[in-house]
């Protein structure tokens, strides 16, 4: 039973102990020790003393008391120098527990120097010191990694808010807006135009984007450009043109207020085939087109060109959803809502409104005679007439087979009727010999012609395209190839 709560008691020591710091713990250790040791070295002094007997007893109680002082004074001189060693081996292992709580709390620039007092601990202070290097090190590609991540974040959330906003444009002007704006202010250029070139229009290049506004000099005109001088359209690559000066520039330089010492990136790209676009960019003059400078531009117009594919796929779908596929003008399905469409403008702004029924003549007994191959002719030559000679404003529909309607919106009667005698001069001064062999006549053209007329009663669609149906059947009954006006039935 004594031995169990000796035990206990030393093991309540030990937990108690176990409470303190190392340096305490060592000083207690050593405290305990000296003591041990001058108690003794005390006792064994007395017992020699107490064995001698030449020393009269006051004399041994002086040596006694002389012996006991000394002993207090060599104890506490040997505990001081051990203290003083005890806290030179401690002070290390106390500064890396500091170190490592700083470490923990990711304060590596409050973490202290560890200064080595001895050989045993140098290489203590060496391996700490490496460990704080390199946690350092860690630290700090772990912000740069943070700094970039944030950056591609952001970059990405860009993109985003980019696609998602051309993909809510209707139009391709808004695509290319869109377009200019995301690029000068994620690439932070100092110049930016988009250009367009169709061969087949006029005129043919066209400026469908720029900043800042006067990015090109009043006296060139972008309209000007020849194509054939740009290697980026002609090779249909993108081309980087440094500040110091590439050999070969594009030509749309000679048009920009920005001279050559502003780096310039071009990126072309084409849309259905007939459509080429150039993207001209240009840096601040100490900048340069890094890669991912590049790429991202690259992004940007790719994202870009995709929707403004799917944009002409669709113009092109509606185009030939409304459109004749052999003539090329408006078909019959189109005509009801492009006709109402002028007639409710007509009734709004009070303008005239004439529209023109045209039928060829004799045009099944060419057909008959000279094959599908000669009537096809026959009507894309005049589609091709319709077009040289109307304005862009006015609509035509193919009606039926050899039977035309032409909308001409702010046309009175008389002028449209001039308009008309145009139209079959010029399909009257075509020479059908070449595609049409043995021809034995001139295809001639019978015309009708009526305006939207409120003292006619002729308001809407229905009867102004009747209208127009009957002076057409007046000009077939007046021998053809000639051109009547609407006039309305007297009253009996």
């Amino acid at each position: 039973m004594l031995r169990r709560d000796s035990t206990s008691k030393f093991s309540t020591v030990k937990q108690r102990l176990a409470h303190f710091s190392l340096h305490t713990q060592l000083t207690l250790v050593a405290l305990v020790s000296v003591l041990i040791l001058l108690s003794a070295a005390g006792l064994a002094t007395l017992s020699y003393l107490d064995s001698t007997e030449t020393l009269r007893p006051q004399e041994v109680q002086i040596v006694h008391l002389k012996l006991i002082v000394g002993l207090l004074v060599a104890a506490g001189i040997a505990f001081a120098f051990t203290l003083s060693v005890l806290r030179r081996l401690t002070r290390p292992l106390e500064t890396i527990r500091i170190g490592l709580t700083r470490i923990v709390e990711n304060k590596l620039d409050d973490v202290p120097q560890l200064n080595a007092p001895n050989r045993d601990t140098l290489a203590v202070q060496q391996s700490f010191d490496l460990l704080i290097a390199h946690l350092r090190s860690q630290d700090a590609h772990r912000c740069t990694a943070e700094k970039t991540l944030a950056s591609r974040t952001m970059t990405v959330d860009r993109l985003l808010e980019f696609s998602q906003t051309i993909q809510g444009a209707g139009k391709m002007d808004q695509v290319y807006d869109g377009l200019a704006h995301f690029l000068r202010t994620e690439l932070n250029l100092a110049g930016l135009a988009i250009l367009s070139h169709e061969p087949e229009s006029m005129p043919s290049t066209t400026i469908r984007a720029r900043w800042p506004d006067d990015v090109f000099k009043a006296e060139c005109s972008p309209a000007d450009m020849e194509p054939a001088l740009c290697p980026c359209l002609r090779q249909n690559l993108p081309r980087c043109f440094r500040a110091e000066g590439s050999p070969v520039r594009c030509s749309i330089d000679a048009s920009l207020q920005l001279d050559k010492s502003h780096p310039a990136y071009c990126i072309p790209f084409n849309i259905g085939g007939k459509t080429n676009v150039l993207v001209h960019m240009l840096l601040p003059a100490n900048e340069v087109w890094t890669d991912e400078r590049k790429q991202l531009a690259h992004t940007y117009v790719n994202t870009a060109h995709s929707t403004l594919m799917s944009l002409h796929l669709l113009a092109e779908a509606e185009k030939q959803s409304m459109t004749d596929g052999l003539t090329g003008l408006y078909n019959r399905r189109s005509m009801e809502s492009l006709m109402q469409r002028e007639v409710a403008l007509t009734e709004r702004h009070g303008h005239a409104l004439t529209v023109v029924m045209i039928d060829m003549d004799k045009f099944k007994t060419i057909n008959d005679d000279y094959g599908h191959a000669a009537g096809d002719h026959m009507l894309k030559t005049f589609a091709d007439c319709v077009r040289i000679t109307l304005r862009k404003t006015d609509l035509a529909f193919r009606y039926g087979g050899d039977e035309f309607v032409i909308a001409l919106p702010q046309t009175p009667i008389l002028q449209a009727q001039a308009v008309v005698q145009k139209l079959r001069q010029a399909f009257a001064s075509v020479d059908f010999s070449s595609a049409i062999a043995r021809l034995d006549h001139q295809p001639t053209l019978s015309i009708g012609v009526a305006e939207r007329s409120k003292a006619q009663n002729i308001l809407t669609l229905p009867n102004l395209l009747a209208a127009a149906d009957q002076a057409l059947y007046d000009a077939k009954a007046a021998n053809r190839d000639c051109i009547k006006l609407y006039q309305a039935p007297q009253a009996a």
